[in-house]
């Protein structure tokens, strides 16, 4: 094609797919995530598939995809097909990755439908997929990594939690959105917490299984995507997640309950879990005013903000 954009965007997203489809007849962006540009394709002949491309500086990211694919599928982890892929931007002028599409709507789009026994199922499907990866070796390291053998960006768990607080002062400081007050309140919980972090194993787990990259249909899990990385640490930091992109975007959390039924935390780890919670509120603080891959910058819902604000004095110690 000629002409080359900054970002990827529909046109090149067609150019793609014509790697494996004829030709395409409608595409379409999907809405969420902060890192690539994913589009759904039809073809003439009405086959669909996902074209997820990347930034150029992000094709090692992509890469990541490739190597969890190919390792997490025969596993059992279920993960969409791979149709084409190609990282290195020798036909293309973005990394992108080809993967079949699985019927089904991110969770967060259907979760208000969901009955409490489909919230229990997919919460225990998902709990199980995380013990297969949990069976995986440990790291040599924590946080997140591209690769089984890293490398990986800290040598402890607390250091970890202490690098996601640094990135969020960062950039609550740099939006003005918020007051930097809540990470000194973060800060100081972790400072609670020292020793339940310090005897944090490298534990491998899918770390962004939230209400986007698992996709349901009928109220069923039909597949998981996005795994670019692993985190090695400790797998309830994921259902800290879960909680606030639940309650964030003003939705109940039965589902965020149903994951506690279905890992069983211990009295120390309820703990964390909570603190996990509020350290995800203020992740989801710092990304107010800030325009990641979106066209602009994300309109200031004084509600949302209200409601984030409301889950540190719930969960959130000290």
């Amino acid at each position: 094609m000629d002409r080359v954009p900054e970002e990827p965007d529909e046109e090149t997203a067609a150019a793609m797919a014509q790697e494996v489809l004829p030709e395409a007849v409608r595409v379409a962006r999907f809405p969420t995530g902060l890192m690539h540009f994913v589009f759904e394709v039809i073809s003439s002949q009405g086959q669909a598939i996902v074209v997820r491309a990347s930034r150029r500086e992000d094709a090692a990211v992509a890469a990541g995809a490739l190597t969890w694919s190919a390792l997490l599928r025969p596993l059992g982890v279920p993960l969409p097909q791979v149709l084409y892929a190609d990282v290195t931007m020798a036909r293309h002028p973005f990394p992108f990755v080809i993967l079949e599409r699985f019927p089904g709507r991110d969770l967060g789009a259907v979760v208000d439908r969901l009955t409490s026994d489909q919230m229990r199922t997919i919460a225990g499907r998902l709990a199980a997929v995380q013990t297969i990866v949990a069976g995986l070796p440990a790291g040599g390291g924590y946080g997140f990594a591209r690769r089984l053998e890293g490398p990986f960006p800290h040598t402890s768990w607390t250091a970890s939690v202490a690098a996601l607080l640094g990135r969020s002062r960062r950039r609550i400081r740099a939006a003005g959105v918020v007051g930097e007050h809540h990470v000194d309140r973060v800060e100081a919980a972790a400072g609670g917490l020292a020793g339940y972090f310090a005897g944090v194993q490298a534990t491998p787990f899918l770390h962004d299984i939230t209400t986007k990259n698992v996709m349901i249909d009928g109220g069923q899990l039909t597949d998981i995507v996005d795994v670019d990385d692993l985190c090695f640490g400790d797998p309830l930091f994921l259902v800290g997640l879960i909680r606030v992109a639940l309650a964030a975007n003003g939705h109940a959390t039965t589902y965020a309950d149903a994951w506690v039924d279905a890992v069983r935390p211990g009295r120390d780890q309820y703990a964390a879990l909570d603190f996990y919670t509020g350290l995800f509120s203020l992740d989801f603080m710092a990304e107010l005013g800030h325009r990641f891959n979106r066209t602009e910058a994300a309109p200031i819902d004084p509600a949302h903000v209200a409601r984030l604000e409301g889950l540190l004095d719930r969960y959130l110690v000290g």
